[in-house]
């Protein structure tokens, strides 16, 4: 049974502690516990109740005892699984699935966010190429031990770049190096893989067309949070945000 239930946008009584339910793999009272919520241009479709899952537990032991890099959220994970989430989680349960950076971090207490509680907010928006298309199931917080660079894109069923091929405004190819590149200006391909650019946002001159990097193909580590959420389909559209709040 959902437990989602309307709320008013104007309005965030939310960010208190949130209800100490069961769940999957595992007794809820050991876990820290929180609320996930997903609005689409400013509407709320959902909101669910997450997992910390044990990783991220280590990662809070981290960061109190003075250990903080990687160990701290900073992406974001939106993926294809449906399996219910148990605290040995260490990453998304199915490919394909997209990581970007969180965006503001509010940590409690301040405004809405209570003591003892922090506040993550994400997004969707048109300029996440490598999210297209992508029918989202699942939602994970991620630290970044690995000093990965992102976005990411992984397992996605964009096809391989192809010599002395016509592309158009807005291909995508996955370039040798497992990258998502996105084809900025409209030309035939050469003859034999370029020196692919391997910074995001940096250009790759393939003869007669310009690739842009839009994604690279690591996924972060470790996972803190996890949760399963009603599917929602992306196509590059729509401008979906959200809320993270995880309560100890």
């Amino acid at each position: 049974m959902s437990n989602s239930r309307p709320l008013s946008l104007n309005k965030d009584p939310l960010c208190g502690a949130a209800p100490h339910l069961p769940l999957s793999g595992g007794d809820s009272r050991k876990q820290a516990r929180g609320k996930v919520r997903l609005f689409r241009r400013g509407r709320l479709l959902w909101e669910r109740d997450n997992l910390v899952v044990n990783a991220g537990l280590t990662a809070l032991a981290n960061l109190l005892g003075g250990v903080t890099s990687g160990q701290f959220v900073s992406v974001a994970g939106f993926g294809s699984g449906s399996t219910a989430p148990a605290p040995g989680d260490t990453g998304l349960g199915a490919s394909p699935a997209y990581y970007n950076a969180i965006g503001t971090i509010t940590i409690g207490p301040s405004g809405v966010v209570a003591a003892g509680s922090v506040q993550f907010t994400y997004q969707l928006v048109a300029t996440d190429y490598a999210a297209n298309p992508l029918t989202i199931t699942e939602l994970g917080l991620f630290g970044n031990t690995g000093s990965a660079a992102f976005p990411a894109a992984v397992g996605t069923a964009n096809p391989a770049w192809t010599a002395s091929h016509a592309y158009t405004v807005g291909n995508l190819i996955v370039d040798s190096n497992g990258n998502i590149q996105r084809c900025t200006t409209a030309g035939t391909s050469g003859g034999s893989h370029p020196a692919w650019a391997t910074t995001i946002g940096n250009t790759t001159n393939d003869s007669g067309a310009v690739w842009t990097l839009v994604a690279k193909s690591t996924a972060p580590l470790p996972m803190i949070a996890h949760v399963v959420v009603p599917s929602f389909p992306y196509t590059g559209g729509g401008n979906y945000s959200g809320t993270w709040t995880i309560s100890m």
